[in-house]
């Protein structure tokens, strides 16, 4: 006869069923993230991160910029590049002067929406340089 009399507890269950029912039912409006702008900019941030990375993993990289070997950097970076993707390379010294000579890039700029990414990676040789490399990335309209 109590469950009879007590009926809070129906009350608040049924709150929590239209609480729960209104919960899922925002959830629907909210877009998925890969459909928002900034997912593509996420992702080519990523790719320039991973790219340079795998470059330097084993000290190939500061060995390309201390040689000068800027067209083997550029071939590097091109089997690294998806071919739907534009990119532009750039290294500086400790004082944030560019010191390739040549541009490291695969043509003009094809969209407004660029990508850059900064990496530091240092040489390993009897002179100890510290190099900041600047990978851009676009994806091709």
């Amino acid at each position: 006869m109590r469950l009879l009399k007590d009926k809070k507890g129906q009350i608040r269950t049924i709150e929590a069923f239209f609480a729960s029912m209104l919960l899922l039912a925002s959830l629907t409006l909210i877009p998925a993230a890969q459909n928002r702008p900034g997912g593509s900019f996420d992702m080519l941030s990523s790719t320039a991160q991973n790219i340079l990375l795998s470059l330097d993993s084993n000290g190939h990289l500061a060995e390309l910029i201390s040689s000068g070997n800027w067209t083997e950097l550029k071939s590097s970076i091109q089997s690294a590049v998806s071919p739907a993707m534009w990119f532009n390379l750039t290294v500086f010294n400790e004082n944030m002067t560019s010191i390739n000579n040549t541009p490291i890039c695969s043509g003009s700029a094809v969209s407004d929406n660029i990508v850059s990414t900064d990496y530091v990676c240092a040489a390993t040789s009897s002179n100890y340089a510290i190099y900041i490399v600047r990978l851009q990335l676009a994806m091709v309209d």
